[in-house]
Order: C-alpha cells, then structure tokens, then sequence
C-alpha cells in the first residue's frame, strides 16, 4: 500500500536539515538572519525562528494529509480482502510505527547526540553547556539565576546577556522539538487506529467462524446455474435493480459472501445470467442430463 509506505517513511525523515543551510549554498542570501552551528561536524546556517516556523507548518501539513490518506487506504483495502490475512498487515505496520516512534523520542532531547536535531552552536562555545543543564536541580529561581550569572562571568559576560542567552535557548528549544513532539503524537494517533481496525478484523473473524460459509461440493459452473434458474423462477428472492430486475452482480457478492465456492464474482455472474454465454452452456449440459426446475408457480 503506496500512501501507507510514505506516511511511515514521513515520520522517520530528518526534518532538521530543512532548518540548515550549507554555507555555499545559494539559499545562504541574508546569513545576519541565520544562526551558525556544527552540525554532524560540519558548518551550516540554522534559520531564523520565523522560517523555522514556517517550514514546520508545511512539513506538519503534509504529513497529516498523509495520514489521512494512508487511513482511507486501509479502510478501503479492508472492505475488499480477506479478515484473515489483513491481519498481518496490520501486526507489521503496528510494529514499524512503533520503531518510528522510539526514534522519534530520542529526538526530543536536543541536548542529546542521538537527537537528530542535536546542533552547537557556534557563537559563544564556551557557554553551549547551558543549553544541556538540569535546571531542576537547582531548588529556586535566584539558584537559577545565580547559576547563570557566576558562569558568564567567568567568561566575562554580563548578567544581562546571560538571561538573554537563557531565554533565547529556551525559544530555540521550543521551535525545533515542536517538530518531533507533533510527529510523535501523529504516530502515536495511527497506531491507536490500527489498534482499533484490528480489533474490527478480529470481530469480522470471530463472526466468520461463528457463521461459516456453506461448502459448495459440485462445480463452480453448477452453483451459477442452479442458484440463477432459482432466482429466475421465483425460489429466491435475489437483489434486484431499480427496474425489477435481478441484480446478478449483488447477486454473485451474496453468494460469495454466504458459499465456499472457488469463483470469483465476475465469473460467477456470468454464471447466474441466463443472457450471458458461459449460463447457456451450462443449460445445455444440464438439459442433456433431462435436468428441470419448475417455475414457483407450477409447484405453488
């Protein structure tokens, strides 16, 4: 299923190298408005949180549109196929989300190396550790504070910039989690639909083995006559069309659905049709063998 293989390989993509430009690029047009960081051990211009924003809004776009289309895929995939195998299907892409999804959460930790959104940056190197701290060690906010201002100090920096630094990590920090935090909740909502579809598949099972089919024994030319000339004379009360007419397409579904019987519908209706060739053939198989079935009428 195409739209259900792009919505999984959406939420493993690395959505971090659409916030960074390579220096040589062309893209590189206003770099007062970009942020220099090492990333992967190489020199890029991260965007400006504006852009970031803008680029995220898109990214989300698309990767809800394809969830939307990989859940119509599957509904409509399983209005068609076999509860029993359908089942599979389920199991493994239940399980292929899931792998996403723990990747997913190692990205929440931009402080981490395992994060793919892990980046330094360039200026003030020195003080990169303050993006990585525990602040919920620290018991109280002048703790907080204090803790800021002895270490910029140190590197000569006033207190001012300090609190600057801290609330621009802090902004930063919220603007490239957002994509994976979305991601994740995206993911997570697919899995619970597929939970509940193969809670569906198991019902549809259940009441299969409840009802079984019955098994047709003669061949699959002999249930098309018998069941057609049934319908035709009355013994059966067959879909009809809106002009009266028996309906041999719902027909050969009904049947399919209620007799084990190998034939598909559309051979199957050409069967049932006493219009249709491969009926005609049958009638004169069974006319030879002096083969009759009254009309309702004459036996009523």
């Amino acid at each position: 299923m195409k739209s259900v293989n792009y919505f999984i390989k959406s939420l493993g993509e690395n959505y971090y190298l659409d916030f960074i430009i390579d220096p040589n690029s062309e893209k590189v047009y206003n770099s007062a408005y970009a942020l220099p960081v090492y990333y992967q051990n190489k020199f890029y211009y991260e965007l400006c949180e504006n852009e970031i924003h803008l680029k995220r809004r898109e990214i989300i776009s698309n990767v809800k549109s394809l969830y939307e289309n990989a859940l119509s895929e599957i509904y409509i995939s399983l209005s068609s196929q076999d509860p029993e195998n359908f089942e599979s299907f389920l199991i493994f892409n239940i399980e292929a989300v899931k792998l996403k999804l723990k990747m997913l959460k190692a990205d929440f930790h931009l402080e981490s190396k395992q994060s793919r959104y892990y980046s330094v940056i360039e200026q003030y190197s020195e003080i990169n550790e303050l993006e990585f701290t525990d602040f919920t060690k620290l018991n109280i906010d002048f703790q907080i504070h204090d803790y800021f201002y002895q270490f910029s100090k140190n590197f000569k920096y006033s207190k001012i910039d300090s609190l600057d630094y801290i609330e621009f990590i802090f902004n930063r920090a919220n603007t490239l989690s957002f994509i994976p935090f979305s991601l994740f909740l995206i993911a997570h909502k697919f899995v619970v639909e597929l939970m509940k579809i193969k809670e569906i598949v198991n019902d549809l099972k259940e009441a299969k083995q409840v009802n079984p089919r019955i098994k047709w024994s003669g061949k699959k030319t002999h249930i098309g006559y018998f069941l057609g000339i049934l319908a035709i004379n009355g013994f059966i009360d067959a879909p009809k069309n809106k002009n009266g007419e028996i309906n041999f397409t719902a027909y050969a579904k009904l049947i399919k659905q209620n007799f084990e019987v190998d034939v598909n519908e559309d051979t199957l209706r050409k069967y049932l049709n006493p219009e249709d060739d491969k009926h005609q053939e049958n009638k004169n198989s069974f006319d030879k063998a002096k083969s009759y079935i009254p009309n309702i009428i004459e036996v009523s």
